[in-house]
Protein backbone atom coordinates (compact mmCIF):
# COMPACT_ATOMS: atom_id res chain seq x y z
CA UNK A 1 0.00 0.00 0.00
CA UNK A 2 1.50 3.26 -0.81
CA UNK A 3 1.90 6.08 1.47
CA UNK A 4 0.30 9.18 0.54
CA UNK A 5 2.77 11.10 2.31
CA UNK A 6 5.64 9.70 0.65
CA UNK A 7 4.96 9.81 -2.16
CA UNK A 8 3.95 13.51 -2.23
CA UNK A 9 7.17 14.32 -0.70
CA UNK A 10 9.38 11.45 -3.57
CA UNK A 11 7.22 14.49 -6.12
CA UNK A 12 8.69 17.42 -4.71
CA UNK A 13 12.43 15.95 -4.39
CA UNK A 14 11.95 15.16 -8.09
CA UNK A 15 10.66 18.36 -9.22
CA UNK A 16 12.76 20.61 -7.04
CA UNK A 17 16.36 20.14 -9.54
CA UNK A 18 13.80 21.65 -12.26
CA UNK A 19 12.62 24.35 -10.54
CA UNK A 20 13.78 27.68 -12.83
CA UNK A 21 14.08 31.39 -11.54
CA UNK A 22 13.54 33.75 -14.26
CA UNK A 23 17.01 35.95 -15.26
CA UNK A 24 16.94 39.44 -13.45
CA UNK A 25 17.00 41.57 -16.91
CA UNK A 26 17.42 44.84 -15.12
CA UNK A 27 17.60 46.62 -11.90
CA UNK A 28 14.56 48.94 -10.67
CA UNK A 29 15.65 52.40 -10.40
CA UNK A 30 14.91 53.54 -6.68
CA UNK A 31 11.81 56.33 -6.60
CA UNK A 32 12.44 59.60 -6.73
CA UNK A 33 12.64 61.16 -3.64
CA UNK A 34 9.51 63.10 -2.04
CA UNK A 35 9.51 67.21 -2.11
CA UNK A 36 10.62 68.21 1.14
CA UNK A 37 8.89 70.12 3.62
CA UNK A 38 8.21 73.85 3.51
CA UNK A 39 8.28 73.35 7.64
CA UNK A 40 10.85 72.07 10.04
CA UNK A 41 10.85 68.71 10.75
CA UNK A 42 10.20 69.15 14.41
CA UNK A 43 6.23 70.60 12.99
CA UNK A 44 5.47 68.56 10.28
CA UNK A 45 6.44 65.51 12.97
CA UNK A 46 4.66 67.02 15.61
CA UNK A 47 1.42 67.86 13.08
CA UNK A 48 1.42 63.94 11.74
CA UNK A 49 1.84 62.70 15.47
CA UNK A 50 -1.40 64.51 16.72
CA UNK A 51 -2.72 62.90 13.09
CA UNK A 52 -2.17 59.00 14.55
CA UNK A 53 -3.47 60.37 18.03
CA UNK A 54 -0.28 60.66 19.85
CA UNK A 55 0.52 63.42 22.37
CA UNK A 56 3.82 65.81 21.67
CA UNK A 57 5.50 67.44 24.30
CA UNK A 58 8.19 69.91 23.35
CA UNK A 59 10.68 70.91 26.02
CA UNK A 60 13.80 73.05 25.32
CA UNK A 61 16.37 70.73 27.30
CA UNK A 62 17.24 67.97 29.31
CA UNK A 63 16.23 69.77 32.90
CA UNK A 64 12.75 70.57 31.41
CA UNK A 65 12.36 67.13 30.28
CA UNK A 66 12.98 65.77 33.77
CA UNK A 67 10.74 68.35 35.58
CA UNK A 68 7.86 67.28 32.83
CA UNK A 69 8.56 63.63 33.60
CA UNK A 70 8.18 63.92 37.38
CA UNK A 71 4.69 65.74 36.90
CA UNK A 72 3.48 62.83 34.47
CA UNK A 73 4.26 60.48 36.97
CA UNK A 74 2.55 62.57 39.97
CA UNK A 75 -0.55 63.28 37.90
CA UNK A 76 -0.41 59.20 36.67
CA UNK A 77 0.09 58.61 40.85
CA UNK A 78 2.64 56.19 40.16
CA UNK A 79 6.02 55.56 41.70
CA UNK A 80 6.92 52.41 39.34
CA UNK A 81 8.50 53.16 35.71
CA UNK A 82 9.57 49.79 32.91
CA UNK A 83 12.32 51.29 31.51
CA UNK A 84 15.18 50.62 29.10
CA UNK A 85 18.65 50.72 30.66
CA UNK A 86 19.30 53.79 32.01
CA UNK A 87 22.45 54.62 29.98
CA UNK A 88 20.29 53.96 26.69
CA UNK A 89 18.54 57.53 27.56
CA UNK A 90 19.35 60.84 26.49
CA UNK A 91 19.77 61.90 29.54
CA UNK A 92 22.03 60.20 31.52
CA UNK A 93 21.06 62.82 34.53
CA UNK A 94 17.38 62.07 34.60
CA UNK A 95 17.66 58.32 36.28
CA UNK A 96 19.34 59.77 39.55
CA UNK A 97 17.21 62.92 39.29
CA UNK A 98 13.92 60.10 39.30
CA UNK A 99 15.54 58.13 41.62
CA UNK A 100 16.05 60.80 44.36
CA UNK A 101 12.22 61.91 43.85
CA UNK A 102 11.00 58.09 44.75
CA UNK A 103 10.39 56.90 41.46
CA UNK A 104 12.06 53.26 41.11
CA UNK A 105 13.05 52.44 37.80
CA UNK A 106 12.32 48.62 36.66
CA UNK A 107 14.61 47.67 33.96
CA UNK A 108 13.09 45.58 31.47
CA UNK A 109 15.65 42.74 30.84
CA UNK A 110 13.99 39.30 32.02
CA UNK A 111 15.26 36.97 33.76
CA UNK A 112 16.09 33.21 31.99
CA UNK A 113 15.20 31.15 35.03
CA UNK A 114 12.15 33.25 35.91
CA UNK A 115 10.60 34.48 32.80
CA UNK A 116 6.91 33.67 34.01
CA UNK A 117 7.40 35.86 36.91
CA UNK A 118 9.21 38.48 35.19
CA UNK A 119 6.42 38.87 33.58
CA UNK A 120 3.83 38.94 35.85
CA UNK A 121 5.60 41.50 37.88
CA UNK A 122 6.17 43.71 34.93
CA UNK A 123 3.01 43.61 33.72
CA UNK A 124 1.60 45.14 36.85
CA UNK A 125 3.40 48.61 35.73
CA UNK A 126 1.56 50.93 34.14
CA UNK A 127 3.98 53.59 32.78
CA UNK A 128 6.90 52.77 30.12
CA UNK A 129 10.27 54.81 29.63
CA UNK A 130 12.09 54.46 26.85
CA UNK A 131 14.45 56.61 24.13
CA UNK A 132 13.72 56.68 20.97
CA UNK A 133 16.68 55.97 17.89
CA UNK A 134 15.04 58.22 15.54
CA UNK A 135 11.16 60.08 14.52
CA UNK A 136 10.06 60.59 11.18
CA UNK A 137 8.61 63.68 10.42
CA UNK A 138 6.26 62.17 7.56
CA UNK A 139 4.20 59.42 9.13
CA UNK A 140 4.38 61.31 12.83
CA UNK A 141 6.36 57.89 13.85
CA UNK A 142 9.18 56.73 16.22
CA UNK A 143 11.56 53.83 15.74
CA UNK A 144 12.90 52.08 18.59
CA UNK A 145 16.68 49.65 18.13
CA UNK A 146 15.73 46.10 20.07
CA UNK A 147 18.40 45.29 22.34
CA UNK A 148 19.19 43.56 26.03
CA UNK A 149 19.85 46.96 27.05
CA UNK A 150 16.74 48.35 25.61
CA UNK A 151 13.96 45.86 25.65
CA UNK A 152 10.86 45.75 23.74
CA UNK A 153 9.03 45.11 26.75
CA UNK A 154 9.10 48.49 28.25
CA UNK A 155 7.71 50.09 25.11
CA UNK A 156 4.72 47.41 24.80
CA UNK A 157 3.48 46.39 27.74
CA UNK A 158 2.34 49.48 29.86
CA UNK A 159 -0.24 51.34 29.31
CA UNK A 160 1.00 54.29 28.87
CA UNK A 161 3.98 54.64 27.14
CA UNK A 162 6.20 57.78 27.22
CA UNK A 163 9.40 58.16 24.36
CA UNK A 164 12.35 60.41 25.02
CA UNK A 165 13.38 61.66 21.84
CA UNK A 166 15.94 63.99 20.42
CA UNK A 167 15.34 66.59 17.93
CA UNK A 168 18.18 66.43 15.72
CA UNK A 169 16.93 62.68 15.45
CA UNK A 170 14.23 63.44 13.46
CA UNK A 171 14.52 62.20 9.57
CA UNK A 172 12.17 63.15 6.93
CA UNK A 173 10.77 59.22 6.29
CA UNK A 174 11.81 55.93 6.89
CA UNK A 175 14.10 56.22 4.15
CA UNK A 176 15.98 59.13 4.97
CA UNK A 177 16.65 57.78 8.19
CA UNK A 178 17.96 54.07 6.59
CA UNK A 179 20.25 56.24 4.03
CA UNK A 180 21.96 58.19 6.93
CA UNK A 181 25.31 57.17 8.40
CA UNK A 182 25.71 54.31 10.59
CA UNK A 183 22.23 53.21 10.69
CA UNK A 184 22.96 49.87 8.56
CA UNK A 185 25.29 48.84 11.11
CA UNK A 186 23.00 49.86 14.20
CA UNK A 187 20.05 47.71 12.39
CA UNK A 188 22.87 44.81 12.32
CA UNK A 189 23.68 44.95 15.87
CA UNK A 190 20.06 45.35 17.18
CA UNK A 191 18.01 42.52 17.88
CA UNK A 192 14.72 44.07 16.22
CA UNK A 193 13.52 47.15 14.87
CA UNK A 194 10.08 48.85 15.76
CA UNK A 195 8.59 51.43 14.37
CA UNK A 196 5.56 53.20 16.40
CA UNK A 197 2.92 54.94 15.25
CA UNK A 198 1.19 56.59 17.39
CA UNK A 199 -0.89 54.21 20.28
CA UNK A 200 -2.05 50.44 19.74
CA UNK A 201 -4.90 50.53 17.48
CA UNK A 202 -7.85 47.75 16.32
CA UNK A 203 -11.48 48.14 14.75
CA UNK A 204 -13.53 45.68 14.47
CA UNK A 205 -15.88 44.80 11.33
CA UNK A 206 -18.08 47.42 12.01
CA UNK A 207 -14.98 49.89 12.20
CA UNK A 208 -15.63 51.14 16.09
CA UNK A 209 -11.82 52.21 16.75
CA UNK A 210 -10.16 50.71 20.26
CA UNK A 211 -7.25 51.87 21.67
CA UNK A 212 -4.47 49.99 23.54
CA UNK A 213 -5.98 46.58 22.83
CA UNK A 214 -2.32 45.60 21.73
CA UNK A 215 -0.54 47.86 23.63
CA UNK A 216 0.10 51.32 24.89
CA UNK A 217 -3.24 52.90 24.95
CA UNK A 218 -1.12 56.41 25.37
CA UNK A 219 1.86 57.72 23.85
CA UNK A 220 3.77 60.71 24.78
CA UNK A 221 6.46 62.03 23.27
CA UNK A 222 9.14 64.78 24.92
CA UNK A 223 10.76 66.03 22.01
CA UNK A 224 13.80 67.61 23.61
CA UNK A 225 15.05 70.67 21.77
Amino acid sequence: MTDPRAEILDRIRQALPLGHLPAVVETLPAPPAPPPFAQPLADVFAAALAEVRGDLHRVPDRGAARAFLLEEFKRLQVNQVLCWDVDRWPDPGLAPYLKARDIELVSSRLSGLRRKQDLERLGQIGVGLTGADAGLARTGSLVLLGSREQGRFASLMPPVHYALLRADLIYPDLAAWLAAPGVHDKIVASSSTVVITGPSRTADIAQTLTLGAHGPRELHVVLIG
